[in-house]
């Protein structure tokens, strides 16, 4: 039964994903290893002894002298910088491969940098891995890739030399080559010079073509093989521009009106500023997140690269009509520079921007205004406040701040102090009372839109759960879409969003900070996998969480009220991001928090405060999502929420084998407590979480962690328990289980993980949602 609604579920996704020309290989290749790699050798065995040193000895070859010597100096200044706390920063160091010894090969992690033919070591240890190198073609496996000037790098394979330590390289043909893309990934990245998005790496002119994983065996797998370099195709090529489109991202037809726009945009900016001094530029559009994110090692909507004087572009129906200006922000770059202030460099392009974020960056000023979101001059003027703030509020900000300023200061003075900003406290004063009259005036001459709040449905659906933290198979990810299409293909209507940040601090305030890594749940990869459910009808609810080392956030705990004061104020600025974002994208609710017991028991006011605060920015359903028993049966602020929310792991039963009655009886006492909050309040609850792993007794202690056993009949039965438990009653407005990953491969065949993908729970999920 399972294999025959994965069948149906393939070909739907193959009719609506598709691949758009990409290579993407469905099954793992049989690629033979060289015996010199120890079979107990495992990414966790290199993780763990790269982790344990955190050294990197950088082996460098060249026959040019002049090279060689770039090499070493700029080797000796990249040894020079200090590692921070960040486990991505390692200690450098350096040797010519021509004095380096077996002793230090056999003891260190080495990272092999320079072309195949000028570097004897790169030479001698292909021959350990699945890659072949010469001057017509890079093999990978069974697959052959043209070589046109082309540099293969791969990260993190076993050294053969000692196969528990890790070695990396980066090489190809064209020496030079290979040293200009050394050095661009120093610049860019310092001390992680060696990171990548994908094991493996195959670059043309700097750019990302050919790019996968390994399998268990350290062969290619297939499943992660992206081939981009067949898909990529110039369809204009000016003395001012370049278009680049990549996988049918755009049209021929699309070109004049394209080549319209940013010659309006440019000659707009030119005049402005009195200068025409601005290289050609590169206009790279991209399908979607995943393309671009595998192809440049970034997902976000629009990024631009001042190295390859390019910009780079997602163009789809999730972002029509919205330009977020970071064409401008390249022009700008090259005809004024980089203020001193980061809202001033940030706020100009932003500026020149009619549609940011679709409506533009005054209505949603205005937006900020009404709910008591705007920042001060000072705030503004503050890099490090900046650097702690939402991205889509400061960015907001920035753009009302530089028309404020056009208008205060004039465009000759602007221009005149644009590189470098310095107020007295008088005119920071004065220029603050301007711009608080500034900010009044938005919502009058923006006024908001009217739109009707979507009525709360029965819902039926999961926590999406981003299991996936590579950019092709987390929330940006064509697997990810795939995942949502089985979901509804189990008759989900609905599903929950859960982007992460994480503290380690339970008694001490800490600022939080957004997700923006390629592989992370930034916004938008939350964005696109929001846009995937909401085509194919989900209703979705975003729902923001606290990863909280060591703890959880019912363990957060302020010994002062001042503390819980600042508490409160960190996690708004954080939590009003999502609203910002979730009004911007209009996803249907919002969840304002999860499970942060003490918090919401103690200071309940300070959740009424801001759950005002966050109604006036965001239209959708609110609701807050608490832990099962004390928190969810005694919040005082139910009623100021649409829903109430409740995430359900009551135990069922203490004993190894209940019977089917014994379950529903203590479910039946549950459901007493429930009641009761809901005849208080006469709010629907929904299930925002409730769920059971796949081992012997779920029942017993549904949240905690997984013993060695693995039952999907127990599962199945704790499933069926409570969709009895909850047919018809009343205050039920529907459940959200824990959790489904984002990717449907997550965990093989056989696990014991809270998902019923592939188990039998999934059979019961399928008949109760038909319901």
């Amino acid at each position: 039964m399972k294999k025959k609604h994965l069948l149906v579920a393939i070909f739907v996704i193959v009719g609506i994903v598709g691949f758009a020309g990409v290579q993407y290989f469905p099954t793992a290749e049989s690629v033979v290893i060289p015996e010199t790699i120890d079979s107990v050798a495992s990414r966790r065995d290199l993780r763990r002894s790269f982790f344990d040193k955190r050294e990197v000895l950088v082996v460098y070859g060249a026959k040019d002298s002049v090279l060689l010597h770039q090499y070493k100096n700029m080797l000796e200044e990249l040894s020079k910088l200090k590692t921070t706390r960040s486990w991505r920063n390692v200690k450098v160091s350096h040797v010519n491969v021509n004095e380096v010894t077996k002793e230090v090969l056999k003891s260190s992690i080495i990272f092999l940098v320079g072309a195949v033919d000028e570097h004897p070591l790169i030479k001698k240890y292909l021959g350990d891995t699945p890659f072949q190198v010469s001057y017509s073609e890079i093999k990978i496996g069974s697959k052959k890739v043209p070589n046109n000037s082309s540099v293969l790098g791969v990260s993190f394979y076993p050294s053969p030399k000692n196969p528990k330590i890790p070695f990396s390289f980066l090489t190809g043909t064209n020496a030079q080559e290979v040293f200009s893309l050394f050095e661009e990934k120093v610049r860019e990245n310092g001390l992680a010079f060696y990171r990548q998005s994908l094991e493996y790496e195959v670059y043309e002119n700097k750019e990302r073509l050919v790019m996968g994983n390994f399998n268990a065996n350290w062969g290619i797998e297939a499943s992660t093989f992206f081939n981009f370099a067949t898909g990529t195709r110039v369809l204009l090529n000016t003395n001012e521009f370049k278009f680049k489109d990549h996988q049918k991202a755009i049209q021929e037809t699309d070109i004049p009106n394209l080549e319209a726009a940013v010659k309006a945009s440019k000659t707009k900016i030119i005049n402005f500023v009195g200068s025409n001094n601005v290289p050609k530029i590169t206009y790279n559009f991209y399908t979607g997140t995943e393309e671009k994110g595998l192809m440049t090692g970034n997902t976000d909507h629009s990024t631009f690269d001042t190295v390859t004087n390019s910009v780079h572009t997602i163009v789809n129906k999730i972002y029509a009509n919205n330009n977020i200006g970071r064409d401008n922000a390249l022009l700008l770059h090259h005809l004024v520079g980089e203020s001193n202030k980061n809202s001033i460099t940030l706020g100009l392009p932003i500026y020149f921007t009619e549609t940011w974020q679709m409506k533009g960056y005054k209505y949603w000023a205005a937006r900020l205004v009404e709910s008591e979101n705007t920042f001060t001059v000072s705030e503004l003027l503050n890099n490090s406040f900046l650097e702690m703030e939402s991205s889509l509020i400061r960015d907001c900000m920035a753009g009302a701040f530089t028309d404020f300023l056009m208008t205060t200061w004039g465009k000759d003075a602007y221009l005149k102090r644009y590189n470098t900003v310095s107020l007295t406290q008088g005119e920071e004063k004065t220029l603050e009372i301007k711009w608080q009259k500034y900010l009044a005036e938005l919502p009058k001459a923006h006024p908001k839109k009217k739109t009707e709040k979507k009525k709360l449905p029965y819902l039926k659906g999961f926590n999406f759960a981003h299991e996936g933290y590579g950019i092709y198979n987390g929330y940006g990810s064509k697997k990810a879409t795939e995942s949502l299409l089985k979901q509804k293909n189990m008759g989900s209507n609905a599903m929950a969003i859960v982007p992460y940040t994480g503290i380690n601090e339970i008694n001490t305030p800490t600022p939080l900070h957004f997700s923006n890594n390629a592989g992370s749940e930034n916004d938008d990869a939350v964005v696109h996998a929001v846009s995937m459910a909401s085509d194919i009808g989900m209703y979705t609810l975003l729902k923001p969480q606290i990863y909280v080392g060591g703890s959880w956030p019912g363990g957060i705990n302020m010994p002062t009220d001042a503390q819980w004061n600042k508490f409160h104020d960190y996690y708004y600025r954080w939590i009003r991001h999502y609203a910002f974002l979730a009004e911007i994208y209009e996803i249907d609710a919002l969840c304002l928090g999860v499970e942060f017991t003490k918090a919401t028991l103690s200071q309940p006011d300070a959740w009424r405060a801001m759950i005002k605060k966050t109604r006036a920015l965001y239209s959708g359903q609110l609701t807050y999502a608490a832990n099962w028993g004390a928190e969810f049966e005694k919040i005082e602020f139910w009623d100021d929420l649409d829903f109430i929310g409740l995430n359900s792991y009551y135990p069922l039963s203490k004993k190894d084998e209940p019977t089917n009655e014994e379950l529903s009886l203590r479910f039946n006492t549950v459901k007493t407590k429930i009641k009761k909050v809901y005849d208080k309040f006469k709010k629907p609850i929904v299930f925002t979480e409730i769920g059971f792993r796949s081992v012997d007794t779920p029942w017993k202690n549904p949240h905690a962690e997984a013993d060695e056993t693995i039952n999907e009949e127990a599962q199945r039965r704790s499933y069926e328990i409570i969709f009895k438990g909850i047919q018809d009653e009343p205050w039920c407005q529907g459940i959200l289980w824990w959790k489904f990953p984002s990717y449907i491969e997550y965990r093989g065949e056989h696990n014991n993980a809270f998902t019923p993908n592939n188990k039998l729970a999934e059979e019961t999920v399928r008949n109760w949602f038909a319901k």
